[in-house]
């Protein structure tokens, strides 16, 4: 038999939608907290500061609130909120709070967001709440949010290799790892934020590669700094994918200039021969090919290709 050290389990926590969660497992009402931040960054945290509201990366370091439940034998079930002077990140918080009081402070009608004001009176500057928005989910369908993530894990500004198709270990440390599942082709590409990546081995048109993503994901990928690229390289140097691929590469056949699918021109680029296509004599939509230096390049739009999605 192994040793006790030694042994990794599978637990119940996999990803899904986003969605938004107490620390404490309190229900969250949804349109109390909107707007809410994009789903296709890191798990982003909420803080507070008087009246305002924000969503920060729960990687930087912050004050934050914790509280004690029935800290007041006279009001069974009331809260007492404590200011924490100590900058941590919110999953530290987290750990912090539960070690010491009960948990980071939720907020669950004006009364409360009253006090938690009052008693933050202290911090010029915005405070962890228990107010978490990630896409990770417990396989009771319960949205706790326990993270207690490996060191590596939050690393990098938060940059998981996992996607949908990932699932948890927990470790002898008592921390979680994430990896991917039999058959998974799901990659991570990680610069400011971090963007799931999805390889297609299917033999599509541009557009039809672009619905295909749009339907699934969030799109075809975009690469737009220096800096994409190079965590792109990470992901498929050795592999057997090379290309030419469908990215999210088209060029205006009105204007002539090249712009990625969400409508923003390109500015960074990585044209094959550090020369962008132009018109009459280009292609109008955009490949990239990793055996030749992870080139761009310009081909027919209704030549059948692989793909890659994100999101």
């Amino acid at each position: 038999m192994a040793s006790q050290s030694s042994v990794k389990a599978w637990i119940g926590l996999h990803r899904k939608e986003h969605s938004l969660k107490w620390s404490n497992g309190d229900i969250v009402d949804d349109t109390a907290w909107l707007p809410l931040p994009s789903p296709y960054t890191e798990p982003m945290c909420a803080t507070i500061l008087k009246d305002n509201t924000t969503w920060e990366n729960c990687t930087e370091q912050k004050y934050f609130m914790c509280y004690n439940k029935h800290a007041r034998k006279q009001h069974p079930g009331s809260r007492d909120p404590f200011l924490i002077e100590q900058n941590m990140t919110w999953y530290k918080a987290q750990s912090y709070c539960r070690k010491n009081y009960t948990d980071l402070v939720s907020i669950r009608n004006e009364g409360q967001k009253e006090e938690v004001k009052n008693k933050g009176t202290n911090s010029t500057t915005p405070y962890w709440i228990g107010l978490l928005y990630d896409d990770w989910e417990w396989s009771d369908g319960g949205r706790s949010a326990y993270r207690n993530w490996s060191t590596a894990f939050v690393t990098n500004k938060y940059c998981p290799t996992a996607g949908e198709n990932h699932t948890v270990l927990y470790q002898p440390e008592k921390t979680m790892l994430t990896i991917p599942n039999e058959n998974s082709e799901d990659y991570t590409l990680c610069s400011e934020g971090s963007v799931r990546i999805h390889v297609i081995r299917e033999r599509k048109s541009w557009k039809q590669a672009l619905d295909y993503c749009k339907k699934n994901y969030h799109g075809l990928l975009r690469i737009e700094t220096e800096e994409d690229l190079g965590a792109i390289k990470q992901k498929f140097n050795g592999t057997d994918f090379t290309g030419p691929v469908w990215v999210g590469l088209r060029q205006s056949r009105l204007f002539g200039f090249w712009v990625w699918t969400n409508g923003l021109p390109v500015g960074w680029s990585n044209w094959e021969g550090d020369r962008q296509p132009e018109q009459p004599l280009s292609n109008h939509c955009g490949t990239m090919a990793m055996e030749e230096g992870y080139k761009w390049s310009d081909q027919d739009c209704l030549s059948k290709r692989y793909f890659i999605c994100e999101g």
